[in-house]
């Protein structure tokens, strides 16, 4: 982590820490869930499932189609989505929606086992941002 003194008076550009992995990971909550309390939901989660989001040329270059099973992984772990091909993510990036618990996953974990623990160098805040991705078929 790099330590900025508070006497530093102005801000400045630090590269993202990322992963040594393709894609950039985006989370958000998904517009039927806001967070995990609507997993108590069933109307809800019947409209809804754990996908992970890809621009249709990265999606293609990986031979992937939309709704197959994959895995997303980084060195902190892997979670199984159902892909969703869609060109309202640009290339490079992948989006998860949804805070999902365990049970309802379509594999045993979730997003939050590739987001790191390691804390932001101004303000200790989430680093979850700042977290790269890697794709494969189930």
């Amino acid at each position: 982590m790099l330590n900025l003194s508070d006497s530093e008076p102005l801000p400045r550009y630090i590269e993202p820490y990322g992963d040594d992995a393709p894609y950039w990971l985006m989370t958000a909550p998904t517009p039927v869930m806001l967070n995990s309390s609507f997993n108590e939901r069933d109307d809800l989660l019947s409209k809804e499932r754990m996908t992970l989001k890809m621009n249709p040329a990265d999606a293609a270059a990986k031979g992937f189609s939309d709704g197959q099973r994959i895995i997303a992984f980084n060195v902190r772990g892997k979670a199984t989505f159902y892909l969703a091909v869609t060109q309202r993510v640009p290339a490079g990036v992948v989006v998860a929606e949804g805070v999902w618990w365990l049970q309802k996953a379509p594999g045993p974990r979730t997003v939050n086992a590739l987001t790191s623990q390691r804390l932001t160098d101004r303000g200790a805040g989430s680093t979850f941002y700042d977290t790269k991705v890697n794709v494969r078929a189930e």
